[in-house]
């Protein structure tokens, strides 16, 4: 999945227009990401990851600085689908589909003559798709949840208006649990559990790593 989400990236930087017509005194940038997220297991002191219901995807986005192209402080909004990898052992089987809308705020600083640090801090709503299974069907349901992030990154400049970067964001975002063995149907002429019930979604703390390339306009 990650090599797929970093093949579509580099697809769709092609489609950026030539690095010939930048213009560095714009303050405006898109850019391209791919990466991946994951919960660490709650009650689980043995694990030493953040390997619970993981996704990868892929993302857009686009930002602005504030005062200038070289001024410090920007803005950013993004758009990123993220899709569940399959559980790991003890892992619960989980199958997610979401897409995060974001915004955040930022400020920027020089570590280099090539390379800037980043922080960040942001909101969002992520519209998942989550199902499980159920003997021999599966339970779905649709969900709207708020998320809040912040984040820290790194970029080195390629060529005149072109980054390379990587960043990582610690997220507040809902999350799943439930007992398989309670969706097991124990008595089959008994009606499934409510969808709402199985999904009761709950904050939860998230890491997250990210890989982008980032043209200033």
């Amino acid at each position: 999945m990650l090599v797929r989400t970093t093949a579509i990236a580099a697809f769709l930087l092609g489609l950026l227009p030539s690095l010939a017509l930048a213009d560095p005194s714009s303050p405006y940038a898109i850019g391209v990401r791919t990466g991946g997220y994951g919960f660490r297991p709650e009650g689980d002191p043995g694990s030493d990851g953040w390997n619970q219901c993981r996704m990868n995807g892929i993302g857009v986005f686009g930002d602005r600085g504030i005062g200038g192209a070289g001024g410090p402080l920007f803005v950013e909004a993004g758009l990123d689908a993220y899709f569940s990898l399959p559980p790991s052992e003890g892992d619960l089987p989980i199958d997610r589909m979401s897409a995060l809308v974001s915004a955040a705020a930022g400020v920027r600083t020089q570590l280099a003559s090539r390379v800037r640090g980043f922080v960040q801090l942001g909101v969002g709503a992520e519209l998942t798709r989550v199902s499980v299974p159920y003997g021999d069907a599966r339970i779905r349901d649709n969900k709207l949840l708020p998320d809040g992030f912040f984040g820290v990154g790194i970029d080195v400049r390629l060529g005149r208006s072109t980054m390379l970067g990587a960043a990582a964001r610690a997220h507040v975002m809902g999350n799943f649990d439930y007992d398989p063995a309670r969706l097991e149907m124990q008595n089959p002429w008994l009606a499934a559990p409510s969808a709402s019930a199985v999904f009761d979604a709950s904050p939860d703390l998230a890491a997250q790593a990210q890989f982008y390339l980032r043209r200033e306009l």
